[in-house]
């Protein structure tokens, strides 16, 4: 009963979302937030540290903002908002359901592991990114999972130093691709969330520049992969050679992240939709015409398939609590922490303390990546400190290079600290503590990401660019 009752209200939150954005309604706001509290006390048992810790800095915020008389309007924008990251992550889930299905995220995944060693990075890491711009985390453990039976079949004859580094080389490579999709993807819940809390942003404020620094990401990311390659004895080298009907399964796959995104941007043009809204009808559509055309070729037809798509996705939402209550939390709080925070006293210390662009962007960058390596999620931080940006006035910085400077730092410390979602789900996957993927790992990375990109946007800001 507890779990048939959890899936009925993220079906209501949903619902409501969907409703409203045909239907703009303060009523409508107040129900979404009811359902999804009653779904997250339903759920509780779910909760990790980080869920618990931002539920609860989320129910200290609103008691006060409800003792201090906020507003309706107020109030019900931010339930909104709240929904809404609530929806969508949820409705992400049909993507990951209907993916477990395709086929050709298999031969894809299969294509990427067994590239020869010269291309394997780059393999791994655009692998990485594309899994995760479609099918997020679940795309992550697609790919690792398959690395580390990959591995297991391919990397015997090695001396066991070399099967580690093996196996440091494509886990590192996938994580770091993965990172890189809160610079630009629509889909993505972390360039949303800065969205949401940046009313006066548009996708296309970022997005080319986001796509082009997650270029150099890449590009930085395979310059210390062949600097720090350890030399393997021409005894131990064997020529891996893909099976080159399989690469049309990885073909496809990026024809399907065109695709959705496409549907996104042109539903967004063509019509009167926002971009958010755009984004929560697209994603369930695209689903289930994605689980139809599987489902042509297999046993029941296409109408069985949606069926299969539709139950397994509502299945998996009383499972999803934890992500869920960390980000619809960052929407919410996204409001709070405005309506809460004495916006005069932060001007006042803002103009007494910084002088110059590109102060405001170490202090960003810093401020985010400190609070993340120790524990709090960079959605909540990107979320709050995005909110405080658009209403401040910051000497000489634009919303969009504010934004572009938080969706950076977040793909730095995605892979770094072992208190991140990311780093102990790798770990978990290739069967290592969280703090040598983190730390050990991709330590030197991440580091060295965060100085070069805070240096690279302090320059920008400064020469005013963007």
């Amino acid at each position: 009963m507890r779990t048939l009752l959890a899936q009925i209200c993220i079906v209501l939150v949903i619902a409501v979302s969907l409703v409203g954005i045909f239907v703009p309604s303060i009523v409508l706001g107040l129900t979404a937030g009811a359902a999804l509290t009653v779904y997250l006390v339903l759920a509780w048992r779910q909760f990790t540290v980080a869920t618990w810790i931002t539920v609860g800095l989320c129910v200290a915020l609103l008691s006060l903002a409800l003792l201090r008389g906020i507003d309706m309007p107020t109030l019900s924008r931010g339930l909104e908002r709240m929904a809404f990251l609530a929806a969508l992550l949820a409705l992400l889930g049909a993507l990951r359901v209907v993916a477990s299905e395709a086929p050709e995220v298999v031969r894809a995944g299969r294509y990427l592991t067994a590239q020869p060693p010269s291309r394997r990075y780059l393999a791994m890491s655009l692998g990485g990114h594309v899994f995760g711009l479609l099918i997020n985390l679940g795309g992550m453990a697609i790919l690792l999972d398959m690395t580390r039976r990959s591995l297991d079949e391919t990397s015997g004859h090695l001396p066991p130093a070399l099967r580690t580094w093996r196996l440091r080389r494509m886990t590192t490579a996938v994580l770091r691709g993965f990172s890189l999709v809160p610079l630009w993807s629509p889909l993505g819940l972390g360039l949303n969330a800065l969205l949401l809390a940046m009313p006066g942003l548009a996708y296309g404020d970022v997005a080319p520049a986001g796509l082009a620094a997650a270029g150099m990401f890449l590009c930085w990311g395979w310059f210390l992969d062949w600097v720090r390659a350890p030399r393997i004895p021409p005894s131990h080298r064997r020529r891996s050679v893909p099976d080159p009907a399989d690469r049309g399964g990885l073909a496809l796959l990026i024809v399907h992240v065109g695709s959705l995104g496409g549907l996104v941007l042109a539903l967004h043009a063509l019509s009167a939709l926002g971009f958010q809204q755009a984004l929560l009808i697209a994603v369930p559509a695209y689903s289930l015409i994605w689980a139809a055309l599987i489902g042509r070729r297999a046993a029941g037809g296409s109408a069985a398939a949606i069926r299969r798509a539709i139950t397994g996705t509502v299945r998996r939402f009383p499972a999803a609590a934890a992500e869920i209550g960390v980000f619809a939390s960052a929407g919410l709080l996204s409001v709070l922490a405005v309506e809460l925070i004495p916006i005069e006293r932060v001007q006042a210390l803002v103009a007494g303390y910084v002088g110059a662009p590109w102060q405001m962007v170490v202090l960003l960058n810093l401020s985010l990546f400190a609070l993340a390596t120790v524990g709090v999620n960079p959605i909540i931080t990107a979320a709050v400190i995005g909110g405080l940006v658009a209403e401040l006035d910051a000497p000489g910085l634009s919303d969009a290079a504010a934004a572009l400077c938080l969706a950076g730092t977040w793909g730095c410390v995605m892979g770094f600290t072992p208190l991140m979602t990311t780093v102990v789900y790798a770990g978990a996957l290739v069967r290592q503590p969280p703090m040598v993927v983190g730390f050990g790992w991709n330590g030197l990375y991440c580091l060295s990401s965060l100085v070069l990109w805070t240096v690279g946007m302090a320059l920008v800001a400064q020469m005013g660019i963007l």
